[in-house]
């Protein structure tokens, strides 16, 4: 029993850093100041475009939309609904605004090109204590460079075509904010892992239920809203948890897991501001936005209730048997790990005298931590550490030892978060 209560802290512990790192981390004393902010506290309302909103919907009209979306016929699972998330009303404040873009991205096992999948801003009021999270759908349209008539003029594929500087810009301008300061990348294999983290028994099925759009009976925008009500849930429930040098340790581990340009030695700071500036008095201290501005009923599902996840699984899980979508876990299972299998055969032919060609097929598998996606967790350590121990020898023969020693640490790392007893790698 004290075993078990150990590890449930320890799970609880390891949930707080990950929201932490994605949105109470900022550098405020790295190498770019963030400027204070000169707003006022105020609200300032703006006009929907109906045009757009009409252009963007699947249905003839918004009020037909909003019927579609809020139906209660279509969920037969208790929610609430925020009516204000899609309403173009902003609360303005003075002081610092530090913007931090968190992408999910969508990219296959092993390939190095990334839609983003998932875009939201944190925006983090330091002084005021509160947090706003700004999220915008995927195919919310933006010059990719493409035609016109391709139809590829989308958020999600401007990020992969033309970078994260002219992503940043968009999205800061479709989100009304200045600029983005710093950013967190999370690929589907790092959200198994945070999911784990957080101790959810299935990840795979909870990020299913986040990733689902149609699924539900909804679209990409309740799809965004559950995404940022699943951050929100998880800073309400664990914010007052995170102190203590155990916490600086998990910290340091889950920023090595994902890419960032967070540094870790700020985020006690950025914690001990919040705190001392009396964030969370209220869960109104935590605003969702969704932007482009769609006045919709958004509903709010309990992520942390079991019985929910499970309807909501249940949900999706009808709607890909109808489409033929289903496979098993051990299927998905299998098809990680023959993939894993034929690379690293490949990286081990190489490994005598092409350390070029080993780092070339492993690199990016290391970077999408790709044993994260297999249930088995010894299986999962195995791939681990055969990928990095080739990655290791083939920087060492390179005369790379700086990246030989950054695989080693991000090893390490995650022996940590997920802890792991005999860190001897």
């Amino acid at each position: 029993m004290k075993k078990l209560t150990k590890y449930f802290v320890f799970l609880s512990l390891t949930a707080i850093s990950i929201w932490l790192l994605i949105s109470f981390l900022p550098d405020i004393i790295g190498n770019e100041a963030v400027p204070p902010s000169t707003e006022t506290e105020v609200k300032e309302e703006e006009q929907n475009d109906e045009e757009y909103i009409k252009a963007i919907t699947i249905d003839k009209d918004t009020s037909e939309h909003i019927i579609r979306v809020s139906d209660a016929k279509y969920l037969n699972i208790p929610y609430d609904v925020d009516k204000k998330a899609g309403v173009s009303i902003r609360r303005v404040f003075t002081g610092r605004r530090i913007n931090i873009a968190v992408i999910g991205v969508d990219s296959r096992l092993g390939s190095r090109y990334k839609h983003a999948d998932a875009n939201h801003i944190l925006s983090i009021l330091v002084e005021q204590g509160k947090i706003e999270i700004t999220s915008i759908p995927r195919d919310t349209p933006a010059d990719a460079g493409f035609d016109d008539t391709t139809g590829q003029n989308k958020l999600t594929v401007m990020y992969a075509s033309r970078g994260r500087k002219a992503y940043f810009e968009e999205v800061a301008n479709i989100a009304g904010l200045d600029r983005i300061h710093y950013y967190a990348e999370i690929g589907f294999s790092q959200a198994m892992g945070i999911l784990e983290w957080f101790g959810y028994n299935d990840p795979g099925s909870t990020l299913q239920i986040l990733r689902s759009r149609t699924g539900l009976g909804g679209d990409d925008y309740q799809r965004v809203y559950n995404q940022a009500q699943f951050i929100k849930q998880v800073i309400l429930k664990h914010f007052d948890k995170f102190s203590g040098l155990f916490g600086k340790l998990i910290l340091r581990g889950g920023l090595l897991f994902i890419e960032t340009n967070l540094r870790a030695e700020n985020a006690e700071l950025i914690y001990e501001q919040l705190r001392l500036a009396n964030f969370l008095k209220s869960p109104d201290d935590i605003e969702i936005r969704i932007r482009p501005p769609v006045p919709i009923d958004y509903k709010i599902y309990d992520f942390s209730d079991k019985q929910v996840l499970m309807a909501l699984e249940s949900k999706i899980r009808g709607y890909n048997s109808k489409k033929n979508e289903n496979t098993s876990l051990s299927e998905y299972d299998q098809i990680i790990i023959d993939k894993l299998d034929k690379v690293l055969n490949n990286a081990i032919l190489d490994s005598l005298n092409k350390p070029n060609s080993v780092i070339n097929t492993l690199k990016v598998y290391f970077d999408q931590r790709a044993w994260m996606q297999i249930q088995d967790k010894d299986l999962r350590r195995y791939y681990r550490d055969e990928i990095g121990n080739l990655l290791i020898d083939a920087y060492e023969k390179r005369k790379q030892s700086a990246l030989a020693n950054r695989v080693r640490e991000v090893i390490e790392a995650e022996k940590i978060l997920f802890g792991e007893k005999n860190n001897n790698f």
